[in-house]
């Protein structure tokens, strides 16, 4: 169908964010819409909330009576996605009501341009609970800039198809799972667009897991795994920079050797006085 957007929502046992997540996607100003939840596992009444549903735009319930991952769910929503648009939304995020609307316009006037181009996305406002910051982003992102840093963020506005040809997301990855499909996403159809709207609210305030919060062995391995699918050399001072902004990473001596020769000295050398090292001469990432 002309214009239908679908938006899904993978979810593992968070009913009450899940609402709030659902009713700023019911509440958005543009029609058509398809909803599809993915429960991953979930026991905590999501499947009856999401069959209760009783909304004028289409609302699809996948469950998985045993958690496959936020991967592949989200690969199942995409693969039987009906929208012409396709766009995510995490279960403890929100949609501010002219984001899809906003989506649209834009991307129907890249078309009329003639333009190349995968994907669009937006700045993130940040809810920290103690404070609500906004997350800026470039105008554009190329393939060179996303391999350096997710200056995209955790959620595309693009075609099924784009995402299926890009091969979709890692089960592999156990983090940066969002990154790594933007790279591949980038790569084969083209940069990256923002609307620079202020449309997504990131909620980082309440007590469930986010990326920010994973072990430090996660982000490493996920850090191993994208630099060897992606990078090269040149690559490594901006990915141990993004290693950098976790606390609970520290990187080695000869990790800050590498940043201290790099656009990022500064940034390493606030991390040395403030002690955030290890005293290691190996590598964290290879």
């Amino acid at each position: 169908m002309e214009n239908l957007i679908t938006v899904y929502i993978p979810t593992k046992n968070r009913l009450d964010l899940l609402k709030r997540a659902v009713n700023s996607v019911l509440s958005q100003t543009h029609r058509p819409i398809e909803l599809i939840v993915v429960s991953d596992g979930s026991d905590d009444g999501t499947c009856d909330y999401v069959n209760g549903l009783d909304e004028n735009i289409s609302i699809a319930l996948i469950h998985n009576d045993t958690s496959v991952g936020a991967c592949a769910a989200r690969n199942q929503a995409i693969d039987v996605a009906q929208g012409e648009f396709i766009t995510g939304l995490d279960d403890d995020d929100i949609f501010l009501p002219h984001r899809l609307a906003t989506f649209l316009a834009e991307w129907r006037r890249q078309q009329e341009k003639g333009v190349r181009f995968s994907c669009l996305f937006d700045r993130r406002i940040v809810n920290a609970g103690d404070n609500v910051a906004l997350w800026d982003t470039e105008a554009t992102v190329s393939a060179e800039q996303i391999v350096q840093s997710n200056a995209v963020g955790n959620q595309v506005f693009t075609t099924p198809q784009r995402m299926k040809d890009a091969g979709s997301f890692d089960p592999a990855m156990p983090a940066w799972q969002d990154w790594d499909m933007w790279v591949r996403l980038i790569k084969t159809g083209g940069p990256a667009y923002s609307i620079q709207a202020n449309t997504y609210i990131m909620d980082i305030s309440h007590e469930f897991e986010r990326i920010t919060k994973k072990s430090s062995d996660k982000i490493i391995r996920a850090a191993h795994l994208f630099y060897q699918k992606h990078c090269q050399r040149g690559d490594l001072a901006g990915m141990l920079y993004s290693l950098a902004g976790y606390d609970q990473i520290r990187l080695t001596l000869r990790d800050m050797s590498v940043m201290l020769r790099s656009k990022h000295a500064r940034f390493a050398l606030q991390k040395i006085r403030a002690g955030k090292f290890r005293m290691s001469l190996d590598s964290s990432i290879h």
